[in-house]
């Protein structure tokens, strides 16, 4: 697991007016908080906590952190989380939280999928992740930066699942083993359109039950007084 060390300092404030000054002197403010600690506010230089959150191990990087506070106190921490403006994506507040190097943590880490399935190349079925990282419980320094997952083998129609990842050793998966990781699925029949009706044909009037339709050949009448002679013309 990679380690990291960055500078912080104790906000003198938390006011709105406080943090706007802080960012755009090019600091983000902060909080550390952890087991027995108080919570404690504090800047970091932005530029610095891009660089810590660049490293390969990402958001899981051990961050060894020397708070200036009077004093220079030491703290191991990690970032629980990151907020961002929406619109430029710069980070605007960050969360620490402090770590024993002894004791397990929660942690999340991302799937790396490799290999084109054989359901896609064979079949022409398309691939479909469905989990991008799973959560599991180790000691901090002992936190994988990724899972590597072979799907090179699996066929049209069929899953991998949580349970298919490989750990290493004392790194214990918390996500559900059952729940689906990727699967292969054949791919989407467009259905063929109705023919298209002419506006000529939707304006044109049904006929009339009994009536011929337009371009039909009209069956001819009996002519009349012909045919079957009435009783009154019947010789005696």
């Amino acid at each position: 697991m990679e380690r990291v060390n960055l500078q912080a300092k104790v906000r003198p404030g938390t006011g709105t007016g406080v943090v706007k000054k802080l960012r755009r002197a090019g600091q983000v403010p902060g909080v550390i908080y952890g087991r027995g600690i108080d919570a404690t506010a504090v800047a970091v230089d932005a530029k610095a906590l891009r660089g810590v959150l660049h490293t390969s191990a990402g958001m899981n990087v051990l961050i060894d952190m020397m708070i200036e506070d009077g004093a220079q106190a030491a703290r191991t921490v990690m970032v629980k989380a990151v907020q961002r403006d929406i619109f430029r994506r710069d980070i605007i507040h960050v969360d620490f939280t402090t770590v024993n190097l002894t004791e397990t943590v929660e942690a999340h880490v991302p799937i790396i999928f490799k290999g084109t399935p054989r359901g896609v190349t064979e079949d022409g079925g398309i691939f479909e992740p469905h989990l991008r990282e799973v959560i599991v419980e180790c000691l901090p320094t002992q936190i994988p930066e990724h899972l590597d997952l072979d799907v090179s083998g699996l066929p049209l129609g069929k899953s991998v699942h949580v349970s298919d990842l490989i750990l290493p050793p004392d790194v214990t998966l918390i996500t559900e083993p059952e729940e689906v990781v990727a699967t292969v699925v054949a791919p989407r029949v467009v259905e063929e359109a109705a023919p298209a009706v002419t506006p000529e044909a939707a304006a044109a009037p049904a006929a009339a039950p009994g009536e011929a339709a337009e371009g039909a050949e009209a069956k001819p009448e009996k002519p009349e007084g012909k045919g079957k002679p009435a009783e009154s013309e019947k010789k005696e």
